[in-house]
């Protein structure tokens, strides 16, 4: 593999037949396999959502296509100097990011804000910043005051909020990691009330792109084996997928057998779990004596 692969994610809500799915779903799959990409394809009847790795040339190619098949869309790229993706796998599933809601269906662009007007409207005293990822996310990294709603999984976020009660007379602000569940998450907040709301175009990692250095405190987490990307969407140093509850660890532990590993501080608190790998601690578990 090369030294330096290249990393790129978009998204596009645009109807899709039905009927015109498993085509797509096919010609895609031939794509990526002929260039030797890796990374998740997502299709569904309201558009397209991927991150996919590959060489410069493959890259340039795909991103030739999405816009040949699905019209203009914006990239997040970014670069790993290992293969962060198992396979090439693109599934037809109901919803390109799970809402759980057949209502939300967003249409072009709305209430958009781009990273210069963002980093701009948080120096603004009378501001709600809302986090629209899930918790173990934002204790990776956030915006400065930031809510969590408390989420595990985006279909919570509807009722996540209105638990919240976040104030509806000011201005929201609200961010995740490349704008897909924002799309949705502001059409829902609108049905119930919220009327001065506005995302992040491009989400954190689109922010990253322009203020590498700016209001955002920690890394980003994102869904592969980079596990999270820094202030300059290089792969973390400091992070790595627990290998017990699969959430994102920075503890460094030395397991009995001699590997090194990060696991997370909550599994970190059964001594069973100081292991690298769940047969590892279940090892330990056998020869810890019992007492009676």
């Amino acid at each position: 593999m090369p030294a330096s692969l290249s990393i790129t994610a978009s998204y596009a809500f645009v109807p899709i037949e039905t009927s015109r799915l498993e085509e797509l779903r096919r010609e895609i799959t031939a794509f990526g396999a002929e260039r030797e990409m890796k990374g998740l394809v997502l299709l569904a009847s309201e558009g397209i959502n991927s991150t996919v790795l590959g060489n410069t040339q493959a890259i340039a190619e795909w991103k030739e296509l999405m816009a040949k098949t699905f019209g203009p869309m914006e990239f997040k790229d970014s670069e790993a100097d290992r293969q962060v993706f198992r396979r090439w796998s693109v599934k037809i599933k109901p919803e390109i990011v799970g809402l759980k809601d057949p209502r939300v269906r967003p249409q072009g662009k709305h209430r958009h804000l781009s990273p210069e007007e963002w980093h701009a409207m948080l120096a603004e005293e009378d501001v709600v910043i809302v986090d629209a990822r899930n918790s173990f996310e934002y204790a990776v990294g956030k915006f400065r005051n930031a809510i969590d709603p408390g989420t595990r999984a985006f279909h919570e976020f509807p009722a996540a909020v209105a638990k919240a009660a976040i104030p509806k007379d000011k201005k929201v602000l609200m961010y995740c990691t490349g704008g897909i569940r924002c799309e949705k998450a502001l059409i829902a907040m609108e049905a119930q009330g919220y009327e001065n709301i506005y995302q992040l175009d491009g989400g954190i990692l689109g922010y990253l792109e322009k203020f590498p250095e700016g209001k955002f405190e920690g890394e980003c987490f994102v869904f592969d084996h980079r596990v999270a990307v820094d202030g300059t969407l290089r792969p973390s140093k400091v992070f790595g997928l627990c290998p017990h509850c699969g959430d994102p660890g920075d503890m460094a532990i030395r397991c009995g057998c001699g590997k090194e590993q990060k696991i997370c501080s909550i599994c970190a608190k059964d001594e069973a779990k100081r292991t690298c790998s769940k047969r590892c601690a279940h090892e330990r578990r056998k020869n810890v004596p019992r007492v009676s």
